[in-house]
């Protein structure tokens, strides 16, 4: 069975059939070219084929540069002739999409022309390679290297946590993950997370956060976080008791930590139990406040009554034991200590006492050489009595002198009285003209017996 004839075959066997017998070859004419010429040059008669040549920057109409005079004197598959030249449409590339400019859209790709890529979703930029091509002079486009790969978001790898599903080798856009924490660890943010192209976890991973454990509970009292599991670093927990029992250790604990890295409570929590201390008596003395029972932590104030001094601490407050601390105090009889008189000394009682009782008195007296004055400075007989008052003072002490200033002491104690009187001013004057006198008499004496 002969072999079947090519398009161009059968269109030259057709016009050979529709020639008419006997006449003479057909020729084609020679056609004008603008930029271009046929090869080679001559006669073109039916059947004959030549190659259309095309001036830099122009190309064969069609991309087809050889012709063939077909029947009737016409080219085939047209007329030759040159266009400017163009780049064929841009070679696709893997995982990426061809981005056309507007003046692009009549595909039209001048050598020197340019076109960029864009990486499909699910995909990102391989870094470094280029995203664009451009047409060359020989009417190619330059290579296009590989632009793409599958876009991947880092593993999400959180301290103190883990995924709940297996973790996978790699997460490729749109795949969603879901988080826990450790044991002591609180989730901070969100608990799921899911790939997005560029690479990112939207929203961001979450983090674990260090936590104490639910705070003790107690019997017969609360705290003041009910139903939280899970307390940040610094956090506070106080505790009450139910009416009638009394609260045993610290009000309030801290979330805290021991080792720097671990968080737990900063002490024990407290009891509720029902302490009482006995009743406090201090005879000759007051308790305030004034109350029935006695519970602990209860904190009373001391004071004696009128001639009575406090033996103790002031105040006493009820511990866990049922015992005060301090002790609780007494009220003993106030005392005075044995009156001091320079240059005196007590006459009678005598046995060297050195506490009074109150209201018990005391005669006092001037050492030899020395006499015994008041407050005013006034002379005195020879003794001296005080008592002893409530509060532990004594009534006002004498003052000894020695016997030649009580002299001067006495003489100036009259001058006061003299102006106390209403003498008149003149005599005043004389009067103090004689003081002065007797001054300087007593002054010659002193420096006679030195």
């Amino acid at each position: 069975m002969p072999g079947l004839l090519g398009p161009g075959q059968l269109l030259a066997a057709m016009a050979l059939l529709l020639q008419p017998a006997g006449t003479q070859k057909v020729q084609c004419p020679v056609p004008h070219i603008a930029h271009g010429q046929l090869s080679p040059a001559g006669n073109f008669t039916y059947g004959s084929k030549a190659t259309v040549q095309c001036e830099p920057g122009f190309m064969p109409q069609g991309g087809r540069s050889t012709v063939t005079c077909a029947s009737f004197g016409k080219w085939y598959p047209g007329n030759p002739s040159c266009v400017p030249g163009q780049c064929r449409y841009p070679p696709s590339v893997e995982f990426a999409e061809l981005n056309l400019h507007r003046d692009q859209q009549q595909l039209e790709f001048r050598p020197g022309s340019t076109v960029s890529y864009s990486c499909r979703p699910g995909f990102s930029p391989i870094p470094g390679a280029s995203p664009t091509i451009t047409c060359l002079q020989n009417y190619t486009w330059s290579p296009a290297p590989r632009l793409c790969r599958k876009a991947l978001c880092p593993s999400p790898v959180i301290p103190h946590g883990s995924e709940v599903s297996p973790r996978r080798a790699e997460y490729t856009v749109g795949v969603q993950v879901d988080f826990q924490c450790d044991h002591g660890y609180v989730l901070r943010g969100s608990h799921r997370a899911q790939c997005w192209s560029g690479g990112m976890w939207k929203p961001p991973v979450p983090y674990c956060a260090r936590v104490c454990d639910p705070p003790p509970n107690i019997a017969h009292g609360q705290h003041s976080a009910p139903g939280a599991k899970d307390l940040p670093y610094g956090s506070e927990v106080k505790y009450s008791c139910v009416e009638g029992l009394s609260l045993i250790g610290d009000e309030s604990i801290y979330c805290t930590s021991q080792d720097g890295e671990n968080l737990t409570w900063s002490g024990p929590a407290p009891e509720c139990r029902a302490v009482r201390c006995p009743r406090p008596v201090v005879h000759r003395g007051t308790v305030s406040p004034q109350t029935f029972t006695f519970p602990y932590g209860l904190l009373l104030h001391f004071s004696c009554d009128k001639g009575f001094g406090l033996r103790g601490a002031a105040q006493s407050q009820c511990q866990a034991d049922g015992t005060w601390d301090p002790p609780v105090p007494t009220c003993q009889p106030v005392q005075c200590l044995q009156p001091r008189v320079p240059y005196g000394r007590v006459r009678s009682p005598l046995g060297g006492k050195t506490w009074y009782q109150i209201n018990e008195t005391v005669t006092l007296e001037c050492q030899p050489g020395y006499q015994l004055l008041d407050n005013g400075m006034v002379p005195l007989e020879d003794a001296w009595t005080a008592t002893c008052l409530p509060g532990g003072s004594w009534t006002p002490l004498p003052k000894c002198m020695k016997e030649g200033d009580a002299d001067v002491c006495q003489e100036v104690h009259y001058i006061k009285s003299t102006f106390e009187c209403g003498v008149p001013v003149e005599e005043v004057k004389s009067l103090l003209e004689i003081q002065k006198l007797f001054l300087e008499i007593k002054k010659l004496e002193l420096e006679l017996e030195n």
